[in-house]
């Protein structure tokens, strides 16, 4: 059986990591935020490159260097990041992979439809700027050099 919702680890890596970047004036290193956020820093760099190769962050090379924001974290929308790690969300009508019902009259068909419908409302209103706004008012990882 499937989920009715899935948001990837380095989805949700991703976004705490450009928060990260928000807070820290727009940049961060991948090694401090990969400390800050409990992570691998070889799977978080891999995530960040990801994310320059799509054009929501850039990397810079070097001492000093790291992943810049490319527009203000108001602008990047949490539905934005995703897709750009994993694609549009699938469309969910079964928690099964194939509909066994033999109607569409299901119960939990309409109950993923309308799961959907707020998830990608939810993920078009919420920027990397309402997640960092957690790490401001301590509702993040413990605070430390990122």
């Amino acid at each position: 059986m499937d989920k009715i919702v899935g948001i990837s680890d380095r989805t949700n890596a991703a976004l705490h990591a450009l928060a990260l970047a928000d807070s820290n004036g727009g940049t961060i290193a991948a090694g401090a935020a990969a400390r800050r956020l409990g992570l691998s820093p070889t799977y978080l760099a891999k995530i960040l490159q990801h994310l320059a190769a799509k054009g929501v962050v850039a990397s810079v090379r070097g001492i000093g260097g790291g992943f810049s924001l490319l527009k203000p974290a108001s602008e990047m929308a949490c539905m934005e990041v995703l897709e750009a790690l994993d694609g549009p969300l699938p469309t969910r009508y079964c928690l099964f992979p194939k509909a066994v019902c033999a109607t569409r009259t299901c119960a939990f068909r309409r109950l993923c439809v309308d799961v959907e419908t707020m998830l990608v409302e939810t993920l078009k209103k919420s920027t990397v700027a309402d997640i960092a706004a957690a790490f401001a008012c301590g509702g993040g990882p413990e605070r430390g050099s990122a």
